[in-house]
């Protein structure tokens, strides 16, 4: 038997699995969208603080940019002859972060594959996450070295840092439940 969490979870692994072998941007799409439908739907029900933690959020960004390509991936009946003009990947990043506040909402934990996930998106999107600057400068600047230089080289090596994200947190190297900190 499989609940609605769990649904949700095993689609949303999936998606980060195929973003981190540069699978198809539309397949994973719709499966990070189908999770957010689900999560999104219990954490309102549960009424996990969701009207001040994460409605306002998701107003903000607009729930038609949300959902526009979605949409547009479902409802064929009402747009047969639409066309959808692009999809950056980054945008399926950061809602596969979505899904993970989300879930973490809801199942007070994150899956090894979750945790990877966020990691990599601390570590590219340093400034996103707002982490204060470590008070070591020679290693705050190798940290923003370290970033530019993965921005450099492409999407093609920052999959590559995420499988071994996925890697190290699914062997238990590193616990999903470490805190990310650089101090």
């Amino acid at each position: 038997m499989i609940d609605k969490t769990d649904a949700a979870r095993r689609q949303l692994e999936c998606a980060i699995r195929l973003t981190a072998a540069h699978e198809d941007e539309l397949a994973v799409h719709s499966l990070v969208m189908a999770a957010f439908g689900i999560l999104n739907d219990l954490a309102a029900a549960r009424h996990l603080d969701y009207d001040v933690k994460f409605k306002p959020f998701f107003t903000k960004i607009g729930w038609s940019h949300l959902t526009n390509t979605a949409n547009f991936l479902k409802h064929a009946d009402r747009d047969p002859d639409a066309i959808l003009a692009s999809l950056h990947q980054e945008e399926n990043d950061w809602r596969i972060g979505f899904c993970i506040l989300l879930y973490r909402s809801l199942q007070g934990t994150q899956t090894a594959t979750m945790a990877a996930f966020h990691c990599w998106m601390v570590v590219r999107h340093p400034d996103e996450f707002q982490l204060a600057e470590d008070d070591d400068k020679d290693l705050e600047d190798a940290y923003r070295d370290s970033v530019s230089f993965l921005k450099e080289q492409g999407r093609d090596s920052e999959k590559i840092l995420l499988n071994v994200l996925i890697d190290f947190y699914k062997r238990g190297i590193v616990s999903p439940d470490t805190g990310f900190s650089r101090r």
